[in-house]
């Protein structure tokens, strides 16, 4: 078939139905990248955005000769890849516990937002408000490591290279920071909790 990138996206489903392996790995390499970045809007670990995205190639594949694409591949791999973040972030939502650490809670918070229900919506954005209100009491240095690890997503040997800290004096101001929203959003996470049970059922 060649490498020709320019090829026909309905040729190469086409070819795909047919079990062309070549025309599967262009197709691969075509979407993964745009697949990996939708994951990672809604998915907190990047080593479980990338499993899921295999994971909804590996489920093409396998479905290949029985899924029907007339011509919004687009919308479909999207489709795809947006219900996989949501089974995912229902399993992490089952295991929801307040008295754990904020890795549940950001499942929590992104599983409303990737199912765009508007009374939900309200909720997550209270939510988040009443999270941002938390941060900005935190002593300077905490605030500032808390900040890299959650909202940029630095790993903590980046956090200590940048800031030139030790590694364990990241790891202890991310546990302070944690422990103090906790104390703070205590009433409100409880309320949040019940309120997304009930919600999702």
């Amino acid at each position: 078939m060649g490498n020709d990138i320019n090829i026909e996206k309905s040729t190469l489903f086409q070819l795909i139905k047919q079990g062309d392996k070549e025309a599967y790995r262009l197709l691969y390499d075509l979407y993964y990248p745009k697949l990996l970045q939708i994951a990672k809007g809604y998915i907190t670990k990047n080593e479980d955005a990338e499993e899921l995205v295999q994971d909804v190639f590996l489920k093409l594949w396998k479905k290949r000769y029985t899924i029907n694409i007339s011509s919004n591949m687009d919308g479909y791999l999207y489709s795809m890849m947006r219900n996989a973040c949501l089974d995912f972030l229902r399993s992490k939502k089952n295991t929801l516990n307040i008295g754990d650490n904020m890795a549940q809670l950001e499942a929590a918070l992104n599983l409303k937002a990737l199912s765009n229900d508007t009374a939900s919506a309200l909720l997550v954005k209270e939510l988040e408000q009443q999270i941002m209100k938390a941060i900005e009491l935190l002593p300077d240095k905490c605030k500032a490591v808390f900040l890299k690890s959650k909202i940029e997503g630095l790993k903590n040997k980046e956090i200590s290279e940048e800031l030139q800290i030790s590694n364990k004096t990241v790891e202890g101001h991310i546990t302070k920071a944690i422990k103090h929203l906790q104390l703070h959003l205590k009433e409100f996470l409880y309320f949040f909790q019940f309120i997304l049970l009930f919600m999702q059922g």
